[in-house]
């Protein structure tokens, strides 16, 4: 019988292995491309499509996916190796080379790894089509659609096998450079009292001693645990945050959205666009039932680089107090500073009129007086009107009109809010490349746009979040897997002595709440400080980490009746071994 056969039947006998490593790397793979070939898509990154306040939530669970990959995979191809240690070392005392061994270890990797690959594209490839689907007919994100992205197969491609290229060849050189009596004993080493056992004997004196049988599967391969605790406990945490800011950001995303548009409608007249009579607009907002409260008209002008408003006009319309004089200008920064974005806030010292006067700021303001629209520059001045009427007399500026309506309801006012819109493109006669620039802006197409905004972020998050609680439980999982040979041979050694399948189970229970338990534990307690910290952004600092606690607690209630179903699933594999 030569190696090649020797390692066939190896691969027939052992390939649950296999097939663990198999769906590990389909698992990771297939989630990445789902989200790549979203961030690949053109109709969905388009801003004229879809508003860049959706569309660039992709990112982060983008890089997320990807971080995950980039861990998860060489964490899954350690654990491999490690359950076949044992394997090669039985072929090395067979007087197989190592340089047979390393060829085997690359077919046996390039065939799952290339197996995995296909079938995760194409998985990916269902899954994208799912999120599309939720993304236009859940949410209601019009105008985007699936489309075939090259692009993302390759960065997919591309991140895999360089990922599983230097697992592998991290793991295979670390697998050939032990000893043949190494390997031999892989699976039978046990390590000393860890410092989970130090303490609890101190707190309790002789709680090991009193629970040898539980803690006979408890001892083995600890340095190997701790990497998965390590690496458990940081997935269990940042699942926790995220959640936490979830829970808290979508009511946020509809108070900024509120807060950022102060009147419920505006539209400016500039360039000659969107001329139309008060009446005719009131009109078509009442035909549709909008009932208008009140209506301001303000005067302004802009250059490439800033809107230019009247002293006068701006204390009288929305109850300043700014005390301008000729030859100055005051800073307005329309921003809300607490809304969680960074935003840039230094001021403008100098500016220059009519050719060679100058003026200087008397300071600056931070506030939102108006709602945002595209006919407006990005940066506003508050000047005086002595300076507004030497402006209006100089071409170079080009003078506009801000309409600014307040509604009675404005959640109902949509459909009016669309119609005055299409009157106003019906009239203006532009393409479509223009038509962005001079669209009105309103408050119920923010609160609307802020909304699918939320809703397709905690969709993200709480796939991402799923994905996170899938790794965690394939991370400890994988090692149980590993090691059940193992145990089997301790349970078969326990029925020798006479213990009872009752008392094997509650011993195996004993030993999956000690695997699966301290990583949720743990990383719950460490994710409450972050889940403050990223939430006091938003003004939600406590109820970000009462929110991460609840959600910590609800996984660890579920973590503890499913190790009971986990503990009875893993006796009756061990006792098809026995």
């Amino acid at each position: 019988m030569t190696f090649y056969e020797i390692s066939a039947k190896m691969l027939r006998v052992n390939f649950n292995r296999y097939r663990l490593y198999f769906f590990c790397n389909l698992f990771a793979v297939s989630l990445f491309e789902c989200f790549a070939s979203i961030f690949t898509n053109s109709s969905f990154m388009d801003g004229t499509k879809v508003n860049s306040l959706i569309s660039s939530n992709i990112y982060f669970p983008s890089m997320l996916a990807a971080l995950f990959l980039v861990l998860f995979l060489p964490v899954s191809c350690q654990a491999f190796f490690a359950a076949r240690k044992q394997e090669y070392g039985i072929l090395f005392s067979l007087g197989m080379s190592p340089k047979e061994a390393f060829r085997n270890m690359m077919l046996e990797n390039m065939a799952i790894a290339g197996v995995a690959l296909a079938a995760a594209l194409a998985a990916g490839t269902v899954l994208s089509g799912f999120f599309f689907a939720v993304i236009n007919y859940g949410i209601g994100i019009e105008g985007v659609q699936w489309q075939f992205c090259p692009a993302s197969y390759k960065i997919t491609v591309l991140l895999y096998l360089v990922v599983m290229a230097a697992a592998f060849l991290w793991n295979a050189v670390g697998t050939l450079r032990e000893k043949i009596g190494t390997l031999l004993k892989a699976q039978y080493r046990c390590g000393k009292k860890s410092l989970t056992e130090r303490i609890l004997d101190r707190c309790r004196a002789g709680y090991v001693e009193k629970h040898l049988a539980e803690w006979s599967f408890v001892r083995r391969h600890n340095n190997a645990w701790r990497i998965r605790y390590g690496f458990g406990t940081i997935i269990i945490a940042c699942a926790v945050t995220l959640a936490s800011v979830c829970v808290t950001m979508y009511p946020v995303f509809l108070r900024d959205a509120e807060n950022e548009s102060p009147y419920d409608m505006a539209y400016s007249e500039i360039f000659g666009m969107n001329r139309a009579s008060l009446q005719k607009v009131r009109d078509i907002l009442a035909e549709h039932g909008v009932s208008v409260e009140c209506v301001i008209q303000m005067p302004y002008l802009r250059d490439a680089a800033f809107n230019y408003l009247p002293v006068t006009k701006v204390n009288q319309y929305f109850g300043c107090e700014y005390q301008v004089e000729e030859g100055q200008f005051l800073n307005l920064f329309q921003f809300d500073l607490h809304d969680g974005y960074e935003h840039d806030t230094q001021p403008v010292s100098t500016v220059t009129i009519g050719g060679n006067q100058e003026l200087h700021s008397v300071g600056s303001e931070v506030k939102i007086l108006f709602n945002w629209n595209a006919a407006f520059a990005d940066r506003t001045l508050i000047v005086s009107d002595l300076d507004f009427k030497k402006m209006e007399e100089d071409a170079q500026y080009v003078p506009g009109t801000a309409n600014l309506f307040a509604f009675v309801e404005w959640r109902k006012s949509n459909e009016g809010v669309c119609a005055v819109q299409e009157y106003l493109q019906s009239r203006n006669q532009v393409d479509e490349a223009q038509e962005h620039y001079y669209k009105l802006s309103s408050k119920v197409d923010r609160y609307l746009e802020a909304r699918k905004s939320g809703l397709f972020l905690n969709f993200l998050m709480a796939f991402v979040i799923g994905l996170m609680l899938m790794s965690e439980y394939l991370l400890i999982h994988f090692r149980i897997q590993a090691e059940q040979e193992e145990n089997s041979r301790a349970v078969n050694s326990l029925q020798m002595i006479g213990m009872t399948e009752e008392e094997i189970v509650k011993c195996l229970r004993y030993k999956n709440r000690v695997r699966f338990l301290p990583p949720v534990i743990v990383g719950t307690m460490l994710a409450i400080f972050p889940s403050f910290y990223y939430n006091e952004v938003y003004g939600s600092g406590y109820l970000g980490s009462l929110v991460g606690i609840l959600f910590g607690i609800i996984i660890t209630i579920v973590e503890i009746i499913f190790v009971k179903r986990y503990s009875q699933k893993e006796f009756a594999g061990i006792r098809r071994l026995l």
